[in-house]
């Protein structure tokens, strides 16, 4: 079953790629750095000008995706087909895989698998000329690129890039070697020189203790993939100990994304008297961890707030603040600043008020009037956020992005007869029937559900419902639902009902349909956003009340 699911992942890869033939514009942020420029293809620089020992001068990249820095997948990518011609190899392993976990070399002699890529990989490991490390981070970081990854590997382009996941690569040579084709990474050849007890560097020379492992090496240390940069020459060879610490790698980042807002004049539009969250996103050059107990601070509607405030080198930070809107409609603006950034959101704060439908009597008509297709409002079901978490690691701070998540669960919405209704019944759908005329009450249960490490100052619960009608086109009046019960919402009490229930009367002319009522709930706010939800049921009117009226004498 797993090999299947590679072979499709690397058919599903193939055919993305046949379409990533135009740069694009970069996406995600490249730490990679290079050197070496010694040497030359099949000269005694790069191996011994034999038949036996020689540099093929073709080009491969490991790609290692990590998430919150863990591997999820790997592949090797190839400027040219190499399957056939590639004799030995190991088992594809990355740097983190023997450097932080102790793996050790695994022979593979046989089945050789990479990808050859249509819009070719810029020189990685150059010869006498060195590598255009610009063109390389340029390759690696472009949407073209990632998007080729994504749809390899079966992660969707916008999660890739969202944060959480890192691409680790490692530059492959493919030379020959005592008369066998090989292909290896900076790493691999470091660690087989010291099995071979330095053969491979006696005979390969440059290339695979030169141009190879510093064709990439890390232009500033990764602390949460415990990666230091190299501070070391950027030519020379090298000992096999530092290329297997330091040399022979790249990564690929993205920037954690704020929440998501709707375009417009507004960043965000809230209603009067309600408990909101605003986020801002903030950014730092220089990494600040909790030794510089530095602060975030936040301004809305003249109130200041203060947040505990880290953040990685280079990295974006959430920050976010439980405010409660003013009573009255205003625009206003929020401010934040902190790191090396600032954000100013605008802020609409608007009221809410039902347009309570006119009570209605035995005179209403519409002749020949057909209920229109009920409108969904729209739902949001999920939000995530996240945020940078440092942790001292022998007396380094190392960082962690931390995801969080809230949902939105409806438990039950019914839209059923006022229990002062009698004559309405079940058909055989399991719908239930009524008369034009009677009235209908609505229940509805919304709930807020939050994954670990979220608090309650991170969400608030649901405070605003509205109902809208057929006979109206769901356009002009509306109800809103009010809060009954802990988990219950239902309309608020009719002001032309004799006893004051909670319901909203049919007209007597409505058509023998179905009678559909959507209700959306609404300002559920989480740091990632808003939850709102649009929720239907219907009752099927059959006749109207006046059929359950009977004249007759009374003597």
């Amino acid at each position: 079953m797993q090999k299947n699911k590679i072979a499709v992942g690397l058919l599903a890869l193939v055919c993305v790629l046949s379409l990533s033939l135009v740069p694009a514009a970069a996406v995600g942020d490249g730490n990679i750095d290079g050197g070496g420029g010694s040497g030359s293809g099949g000269g005694s620089g790069m191996g011994d000008g034999s038949k036996e020992n020689y540099w093929n001068n073709e080009d491969g990249c490991r790609i290692t995706i990590l998430k919150n820095g863990s591997k999820v997948y790997s592949m090797d990518w190839s400027n040219q087909p190499e399957a056939a011609s590639v004799k030995k190899s190991f088992a594809p392993k990355n740097k983190m895989d023997y450097l932080k976990s102790g793996a050790s070399l695994s022979p593979k002699w046989e089945s050789y698998t990479s990808t050859v890529v249509p819009r070719k990989m810029p020189t990685i490991v150059g010869g006498a000329g060195g590598n255009n490390i610009e063109a390389i981070k340029r390759y690696f970081t472009e949407e073209n690129c990632i998007r080729a990854i994504s749809g390899g590997i079966g992660v969707p382009y916008e999660d890739l890039t969202g944060g959480d996941y890192r691409l680790l690569l490692e530059p492959i040579a493919y030379f020959t070697f005592k008369g066998t084709k090989w292909a290896m990474t900076a790493t691999e050849a470091a660690m087989y020189d010291v099995q071979v007890k330095g053969q491979l560097r006696a005979w390969m020379k440059s290339l695979t203790h030169q141009n190879l492992p510093l064709s990439m090496f890390l232009e500033k240390t990764d602390p949460e993939l415990h990666l230091e940069k190299w501070t070391g020459s950027k030519s020379g060879k090298q000992t096999n100990a530092d290329i297997i610490h330091f040399l022979g790698m790249g990564i690929v980042s993205f920037k954690a994304k704020p929440p998501v807002v709707t375009p417009g004049e507004y960043d965000y539009e809230f209603r009067t008297d309600t408990d909101v969250i605003i986020s801002f996103p903030l950014s730092a050059r220089e990494a600040i961890t909790p030794d510089n107990n530095a602060y975030a601070t936040m301004s809305i509607g003249g109130k200041t707030f203060r947040k505990s405030f880290i953040c990685p080198e280079g990295g974006t930070q959430l920050v976010w603040v439980q405010w409660h809107t003013p009573k009255e409609p205003q625009t206003l603006t929020a401010s934040a600043f902190g790191g090396d950034s600032s954000v100013t959101l605008r802020i609409n704060v608007v009221k809410l008020e039902e347009q309570t439908p006119p009570d209605p009597t035995y005179y209403d008509r519409n002749d020949g009037f057909t209920p229109p297709a009920a409108p969904d409002y729209g739902s949001n079901l999920n939000t995530t956020w996240g945020e940078w978490q440092a942790k001292k690691v022998f007396g380094i701070w190392t960082w962690k992005y931390v995801t969080y998540s809230a949902s939105l669960v409806i438990h039950d919405y019914t839209l059923k007869p006022d229990e002062r209704c009698k004559t309405d019944y079940r058909i055989g759908n399991g719908m239930t029937t009524m008369k034009s005329g009677y009235a209908v009450e609505v229940n509805v249960e919304p709930l807020v559900q939050y994954g670990g490490g979220v608090s309650s100052y991170d969400v608030t619960p649901f405070q605003n419902a509205v109902a809208t009608f057929p006979e109206f086109s769901y356009q002009e009046y509306d109800r809103l639902l009010e809060k009954v019960d802990a988990r219950r919402w239902s309309f608020k009490r009719n002001p032309y009902s004799y006893y004051s229930n909670r319901i909203h009367y049919t007209p007597l002319w409505f058509p023998d349909v179905d009678y559909v009522v959507p209700v959306c709930v609404f300002d559920a706010w989480t740091p990632g956003g808003q939850l709102y939800a649009t929720t239907t049921d219907a009752v099927n009117i059959f006749g109207d009340v006046l059929d359950d009226w009977v004249i007759h004498i009374v003597e």
